[in-house]
């Protein structure tokens, strides 16, 4: 009997759309509820499973405003738009905080909702999660000191949350 012949593949090659995360890859985490919503980019995040669920996995700094949101609400959106349609979103999107001006309206995005969850109209798939999990990163649990210096070397860690995946939709 003849051993199968297997190719290596870098992993980019094989994860698409929302089961990709960084790169060029990001979406919109969106959370809140109809009198008030705030929307942020993230590159880092993943698809996991756990606890007998599929759950998404996103990092949210201690002082990002849509933190605020995620944890008084415990669900939000993931919005992955066309990346060449709203590629100069993402810089914008990304540096401007919610707290100093309706970014979401700025940036000529709509909101709209799903059993209350607001998720950004224009995108192409949208994942609603409900929170199961959050927890601070702590630098005494890092192990590769490197990443203290080149990521938190002014603090501001990532909160992490696992989210159950409620429902994904697609365009």
């Amino acid at each position: 009997m003849g051993l199968h012949v297997f190719q290596p593949v870098e992993l980019d090659e094989i994860l698409e759309g929302a089961f990709h995360f960084g790169g060029d890859t990001w979406a919109l985490l969106t959370a809140g509820d109809d009198e008030k919503a705030n929307t942020m980019t993230v590159s880092w995040g993943g698809i996991t499973h756990i606890w007998d669920k599929t759950c998404a996995i996103i990092y949210v700094r201690e002082s990002r405003y849509t933190r605020e949101f995620i944890d008084a609400q415990k669900k939000f959106s993931l919005s992955f738009l066309n990346r060449d349609a709203y590629r100069g979103l993402k810089k914008y999107l990304g540096s401007v905080s919610g707290r100093d001006e309706d970014k979401i309206s700025n940036a000529k995005l709509n909101l709209n909702f799903d059993d209350g969850v607001p998720f950004i109209d224009e995108a192409d798939n949208i994942i609603i999660c409900k929170v199961l999990y959050k927890q601070l990163m702590k630098e005494d649990c890092v192990v590769n000191g490197r990443i203290i210096a080149d990521y938190y070397d002014k603090g501001d860690y990532h909160y992490f949350y696992i989210a159950e995946i409620k429902k994904v939709m697609i365009r």
